[in-house]
C-alpha cells in the first residue's frame, strides 16, 4: 500500500476512522464491565466498611464503659498501693487535661 500515493489520505482517514470506531468500541465495553461487575462491588465493600466502623465505634464504646468500671472496682477493693498509685495517675491526667484547656500544655 502506498500511503502517500493519489489515495494516501483516503487510506489514512480509513485508518483513523476504524482506530477512533475501535478505541470507542472498547471504551464502551469497559464502562458496561465497570458499571456490571465493580461498581456494585465497590459499593458493597462501601457499605461493609460502614458497617464494620459502626460496630467497632460501638464495641469500643462499650470497652471503655467496662475500663471505667473496673476502674471503680479497682479504686474500691484494691490494694491501698494500687489505689495510691490510681490516684495518683488520675491527678496528673486531671492537671494535663487542665494545662491543655487553658492551652499551656501539648
Amino acid at each position: 500500500m502506498d500511503f502517500t500515493g493519489q489515495f494516501g489520505g483516503m487510506i489514512a482517514s480509513a485508518f483513523i476512522g476504524a482506530w477512533a470506531t475501535a478505541t470507542a468500541f472498547w471504551f464502551g465495553v469497559g464502562a458496561i464491565i465497570w458499571k456490571l461487575f465493580f461498581n456494585p462491588r465497590l459499593k458493597a465493600l462501601e457499605d461493609q466498611l460502614a458497617n464494620e466502623r459502626r460496630d467497632c465505634e460501638r464495641q469500643i464504646s462499650g470497652m471503655s464503659d467496662r475500663i471505667k468500671q473496673l476502674e471503680t472496682l479497682l479504686l474500691l477493693h484494691g490494694p491501698q498501693q494500687l489505689r495510691q498509685a490510681m490516684q495518683a495517675v488520675a491527678s496528673e491526667s486531671h492537671v494535663e487535661i487542665a494545662k491543655i484547656k487553658k492551652g499551656d500544655g501539648a
